[in-house]
């Protein structure tokens, strides 16, 4: 495919493996929106529970080891756990997006005010916003995730690096876009 040096007219045509940050949080929002919603729509078509498929496969004489039913429940169980964590990422990427819309908006909204914006944009720790009642901030998010030992690493990885460069980027625009129009 094209590189990322190619003239203009073909640097907008990526292949998968070029895709390493998202086009913006709407999109990317509604993305894992989408995602959520094949990932439910799949595992409603399934006849039992993820949390049935467990309980049968504890009986042992229903679902004897090494027989075809076993197996066959076991395979169907690993499916469910797929879908499940794919339901679980797209939740979960759906409320720091969230949590990050808020807090750019207010960035914006602060900067369009004085021409300057927080310490967020300089990796401040500014973690609840203005105003102590409104929902904490993505620094805060998280870290509850980092602190968090059922948080799986992928989920991690894709809020704090993938949606944490966007942050980066956006709040670093807002910035400039302050300093341009304040000078």
């Amino acid at each position: 495919g094209p590189s990322p040096s190619s003239s203009s007219s073909t640097s907008s045509l990526r292949t998968c493996r070029d895709i390493r940050y998202p086009i913006n949080l709407h999109n990317e929002r509604r993305a894992m929106e989408i995602l959520l919603e094949i990932a439910s729509r799949a595992l409603s078509k399934y006849p039992t529970s993820l949390a049935r498929d467990r309980a049968d496969l504890r009986d042992e004489v229903a679902y004897p080891k090494y027989s075809n039913v076993r197996n066959a429940k076991l395979q169907v169980r690993g499916e469910k756990e797929v879908l499940h964590h794919f339901a679980l990422w797209a939740r979960t990427a759906v409320h720091v997006i969230d949590v990050l819309l808020r807090e750019l908006e207010s960035e914006r909204r602060l900067a369009a005010g004085d021409g300057h914006s927080s310490s967020l944009n300089r990796g401040g720790a500014n973690a609840r916003g203005a105003n102590q009642n409104e929902e904490l901030g993505y620094d805060y998010v998280i870290q509850a995730m980092e602190d968090d030992d059922d948080c799986h690493s992928t989920i991690l990885r894709y809020c704090s690096d993938v949606l944490g460069a966007v942050r980066r980027d956006e709040l670093n625009r807002i910035a400039s876009s302050a300093m341009g129009s304040s000078a």
